[in-house]
């Protein structure tokens, strides 16, 4: 069997725009799924204020110094907040689709009971 072959049979085309944001537009999402997306933004937000606020010390006047010369963004603790905040987020909205898919299959065995 040649390669070439197998690839072009089993080829198929990526989703249309238009076809993607219909699906999206008839997603419905849970109070949880939308707690989730809004803690992410706003926990993005802050990760750049607690970076600015929280800020290193890229030189100082001598090496035992507390007082710092120039003061840098810091990005390692802005990442840190954002894997965080990701994680949480991702585990609250997969608690939400859990509980929408529990809600779908709550309806769909209503049915059977009249």
């Amino acid at each position: 069997m040649d390669l070439f072959e197998q690839i072009s049979r089993e080829k198929q085309d990526f989703p249309k725009i238009h076809s993607v944001t219909n699906q999206v537009k008839g997603y419905k999402m849970n109070f949880y799924q939308m707690f989730a997306i809004g803690m992410f933004i706003v926990c993005f937000f802050l990760g750049i204020v607690f970076g600015n606020l929280f800020s290193t010390c890229e030189t100082s006047s001598y090496f035992y110094s507390n007082v710092c010369l120039v003061k840098e963004f810091n990005f390692s603790l802005m990442i840190v907040i954002w894997s965080f905040s990701l994680l949480v987020s991702i585990a609250i909205f997969s608690v939400g689709h859990i509980i929408a898919i529990l809600n779908e299959i709550n309806k769909k065995l209503g049915k059977f009971h009249v």
